[in-house]
């Protein structure tokens, strides 16, 4: 069931990202976070609480739970950042990118961890409530791990790390460098003009100058001297 996930997943991101390498990192943060998320829980409830042990489908569902909206969260970024990589250079799309969607993504994960950490701790104290209390606290922790770990340092760093090859093999892989000469020339396109503009104006004055002396000079030869 575990591998037919991942293959869903990792095509339908394949195919709205236009690239195969994107896919690969992004299924692979979820992963990290999920591993993170597993030991943590092990850690309180195990080590520190004095649990017996968690439940045994604790895992597949937090993995399950964990890639859809991992996913879903990556989607938004990846999305965003593909966009303004179009016009801009890499690594000031990436950051335009996490400034235009952190918000959204960061309150739409703590709503939701707070969701199940609520739910934990009113499920958690009935009898057998134990394992409702492990599985909510430990989604709720692969949350926040996911939101503000994975999708803001973790992901953006990989990204600019590899450059075009996050669009392999799109169009965008082959031409990744274009935002850049593009964006270069058109901050040089204004100061050349300003500098041509000037040109004409500074010059003027000195053009003038001996134009309008000429009628001046021309009138005082033609005078006729009053001494003779």
């Amino acid at each position: 069931m575990v591998p037919i996930a991942i293959l869903v997943i990792g095509i339908l991101l394949a195919l709205v990202l236009r690239s195969l390498v994107a896919p690969l990192y992004l299924i692979a943060s979820v992963g990290i976070s999920f591993l993170a998320a597993l030991g943590l829980s092990v850690l309180l409830f195990i080590k520190i609480g004095g649990s017996g042990g968690l439940v045994f489908f604790m895992p597949f569902l937090m993995f399950i739970f964990l890639l859809a909206l991992g996913e879903d969260y990556n989607i938004l970024v990846m999305t965003r950042i593909r966009e303004e990589a179009r016009k801009l250079p890499l690594r000031e799309a990436v950051t335009r990118a996490l400034s235009a969607t952190g918000t959204t993504v960061t309150s739409a994960g703590m709503v939701l961890a707070g969701t199940f950490i609520v739910f934990g701790l009113v499920a958690g104290r009935g009898a057998g409530g134990a394992q409702f209390r492990d599985i909510a606290l430990g989604l709720a922790f692969g949350i926040l791990m996911d939101t503000f770990l994975v999708r803001t340092l973790l992901v953006p760093s990989t990204v600019v790390l590899l450059g075009r090859w996050n669009w392999w093999p799109s169009r965008m892989s082959r031409s990744a460098a274009e935002p850049a000469r593009l964006a270069a020339s058109a901050e040089a396109s204004p100061a050349a003009a300003g500098i041509a503009g000037a040109s004409p104006a500074a010059a003027s004055p000195a053009e003038a100058g001996p134009a309008e002396a000429s009628p001046a000079a021309e009138s005082s030869q033609q005078q006729p001297d009053p001494r003779r």
